[in-house]
């Protein structure tokens, strides 16, 4: 089998089926939908564990794609990031910090089982090489979060101390100068009707931190058709039921794995977000390969 033509755009938002309760595809079909769509590397994020990128490298690699390597940091007191390991010493930082959040909380206390807490203060600490992707909330005011650093260390973050809360637009400018690996924000259609004035404020935000924004299509299954399964699953891990839901379910059955073509027609406007995807892609060139 030939192997498949670069295609611009690579879908690095992925959450699999080892992101228990929230993704409904395994990485067999992940990968099988990817290669018929026309990618040649598919990225893997699952949340706070990189335990689904062994079966997405064995299933990758027998498609004669690439695998990039990766995972969903979900913080107890910021934002969530992607982050990709760019070489195997920043794999090992990435796989520390997980096992830190799972051995202790941040009180130093032993975790509870399934449990990871990390902090901003650890993805600091470990984030060298690792190629970081912060992804917004929803709500970019409602949204708020606890101000990580007085005034005197950051001079335009006005709000300080841990009692205050600060939005997505302050956290950002706060930590962006304290996180060289963090280059870049993701950004998707949530397709409520403001898609494209969501998008441009987060153009206009990571500019005036000096990153750039990144598009994803937030994938959380294969196909369209999955969706049900997904919504059964969050009715599982929300402990209610299909019709008591609500908005716990996902608006629409978009969150699937849409072709670079696709992608990049949605995205036409924001070309740099498009182009963002293969840079990265290919500036992370870890394989599981060289544990070997």
């Amino acid at each position: 089998m030939p192997e498949p033509t670069p295609a611009l755009f690579v879908e690095l938002g992925i959450t699999s089926c080892f992101s228990f309760l929230r993704g409904a595809s395994d990485a067999r079909d992940l990968v099988l939908t990817a290669l018929q769509l026309g990618y040649d590397a598919i990225g893997i994020a699952d949340r706070n564990t990189l335990a689904g990128v062994v079966q997405l490298h064995t299933e990758a690699k027998t498609a004669m794609m690439r695998p990039v390597i990766g995972a969903r940091l979900d913080l107890v007191d910021g934002p969530s990031f992607l982050a990709y390991p760019q070489d195997r010493q920043a794999y090992a930082r990435l796989s520390r910090l997980l096992s830190k959040g799972k051995m202790h909380t941040l009180d130093e206390e032993w975790q509870d089982k399934d449990e990871c807490h990390l902090s901003l203060e650890m993805l600091i600490a470990e984030q060298a090489g690792i190629q970081l992707i912060v992804i917004p909330p929803d709500n970019l005011e409602a949204e708020l979060y606890p101000a990580p650093y007085a005034a005197e260390e950051i001079p335009h973050l006005k709000l300080v101390g841990s009692d205050k809360l600060v939005s997505f637009a302050v956290l950002l400018r706060a930590i962006a100068p304290l996180i060289p690996s963090l280059g870049y924000v993701a950004v998707s259609y949530l397709y409520r009707g403001d898609d494209v004035v969501r998008i441009n404020r987060l153009d206009s935000l990571a500019k005036e931190s000096g990153l750039s924004i990144m598009a994803t299509n937030d994938v959380h299954y294969h196909g369209a058709e999955i969706r049900p399964l997904q919504d059964i699953m969050t009715c599982i891990r929300e402990k209610t039921t299909l019709t008591k839901a609500g908005y716990l379910l996902n608006a629409n059955a978009e969150r699937h794995l849409k072709s670079p073509d696709e992608m990049y027609r949605l995205f036409q406007k924001w070309p740099h977000a498009i182009h963002a995807t293969r840079d990265i892609a290919d500036a992370c060139r870890f394989s599981l390969d060289e544990l070997k």
